[in-house]
C-alpha cells in the first residue's frame, strides 16, 4: 500500500552554481561524511550526482508529507543513487514513517532528462 508519493525536479545547473559558490560547505549541510564519501571527487560526475541526490531527498520529503519541517533534516534522508537507487530514512524521517503507516519500505526513481534530474519516492506500507 502506498502512504505517500513524492515528486521533485533539480535544475543541474544550479547544483554545479551552488557547488560552486559554496563547495564543501553545502555537501555537509545536507549529507553526512558517509553519504558524501559516496559521490564522484569532483567535475560534472559530482555535481549530477549531487543533483540526483537532491532530487532524491527532496521527493522522500514530500512523500513524507513533512517537506524540511517538523523535525526532519536533509540528513535524515539518505540516497544511494546508482543502477538500483534506494532511500534509507533515519532519525525523525523514519519517526514520521512509522506514525504515518510505512514500515520503512520505499520505492525511489532517479532520472536525468536534459538539464533536470527527476526523483519520485514512494512510501510504502
Amino acid at each position: 500500500m502506498v502512504i505517500g508519493i513524492g515528486l521533485d525536479l533539480v535544475e543541474t545547473a544550479r547544483v554545479e552554481r551552488i557547488l560552486a559558490r559554496f563547495g564543501e560547505r553545502f555537501v555537509a549541510k545536507i549529507m553526512d561524511a558517509e553519504e558524501a564519501s559516496s559521490l564522484p571527487r569532483g567535475g560534472p560526475e559530482r555535481w549530477l550526482s549531487l543533483a540526483l541526490a537532491i532530487a532524491g531527498k527532496e521527493a522522500t520529503s514530500k512523500a513524507l508529507g513533512t517537506g524540511w519541517s517538523r523535525g526532519v533534516r536533509w540528513r535524515d534522508v539518505v540516497v544511494s543513487s546508482g543502477r538500483d537507487p534506494r532511500i534509507a530514512l533515519r532519525g525523525r524521517a523514519a519517526e514520521v514513517a512509522r506514525e504515518r503507516g510505512s514500515s520503512g519500505r520505499s520505492r525511489l526513481r532517479l532520472e536525468v532528462r536534459g538539464p533536470l534530474v527527476v526523483g519520485e519516492a514512494w512510501l510504502l506500507s
